[in-house]
């Protein structure tokens, strides 16, 4: 019986539409704002679905722009002579990856990118994200990597003021996952709120100038020393793509520096 009426219920409300213009100019205005609306919420969670895949597809442009910019290469010295083509050298290469794993309340945090010893990946290669320095590779399997970033109570790194080149030393207390601390800094040099720090040149893996963040605060230190703490230009909380570099002339410069300390 319910079936039944259901049909006659149909059939009654078909007939009316078609032998009243009013309503059924009305019905087709009420059923296009429901389709409409249907629509627009399909496209809006079509696209939010696409957005991993357009963020992959800008990391890998990134990473195809560092690898042309002169950063990436070693100028040699153009008074000599050269037998080679071109005075420039590649130094750096990038590769994206993207982070599938990641601590940010540990004293010893990690984190874990979707790329390993397959994808290029090797230990001690630097780590960095789309605002600055994130760690350095400290394992590697065939299709992962394992990474100690900069809040991890191990890692240092030696930095210097983006404005007057004075070298320091950057290293995690634990307490904030967007803060660090810079050291080594002496009190007769001007420091203040908000200069920027970034990678030395005496770093092994990260190309120099490599931004790691601003002063945000600045205290003395047993009378010598300053005690200042670094904004982080990182937020470790938001890291999803970052970039791993390679520098190629890295085992060059180590085994140069090795074999000039064991002489008398």
């Amino acid at each position: 019986m319910l079936l039944i009426f259901l049909i006659l219920e149909g059939l009654a409300g078909f007939l009316l539409l078609q032998n009243n213009y009013v309503q059924r100019v009305a019905s087709v205005k009420a059923t296009n704002v429901v389709l409409g609306s249907i629509h627009e919420r399909i496209s809006k969670w079509r696209d939010y679905l696409n957005l991993r895949e357009q963020n992959q597809q800008l990391q890998d442009e990134n990473t195809k722009l560092r690898n042309m910019l002169s950063d990436a290469f070693y100028i040699a010295d153009t008074t000599r002579v050269f037998l080679a083509d071109t005075s420039q050298h590649r130094q750096y290469v990038y590769f994206p990856a993207r982070v599938i794993n990641n601590s940010v309340n540990k004293q010893y945090n990690y984190m874990t990118l979707d790329r390993g010893r397959n994808g290029g990946i090797a230990v001690d290669m630097a780590v960095i994200g789309p605002e600055g320095i994130v760690g350095i590779v400290n394992g590697v399997s065939e299709h992962f990597a394992t990474v100690m970033p900069v809040i991890n109570r191990n890692f240092r790194v030696s930095t210097k003021f983006k404005k007057n080149d004075h070298f320091g030393s950057l290293s995690w207390s634990g307490r904030s996952y967007r803060h660090a601390t810079l050291s080594e800094i002496s009190l007769h040099l001007p420091v203040s709120k908000g200069d920027t720090v970034v990678v030395s040149g005496f770093s092994d893996s990260f190309p120099k100038g490599t931004p790691i963040g601003v002063v945000d605060k600045v205290e003395q230190k047993d009378g010598s020393f300053y005690t200042i703490d670094v904004l982080l230009a990182s937020d470790f909380r938001k890291l999803h793509f970052v970039t791993v570099v390679e520098d190629l002339m890295k085992t060059e410069k180590q085994n140069l520096e090795q074999h000039t300390s064991k002489k008398p």
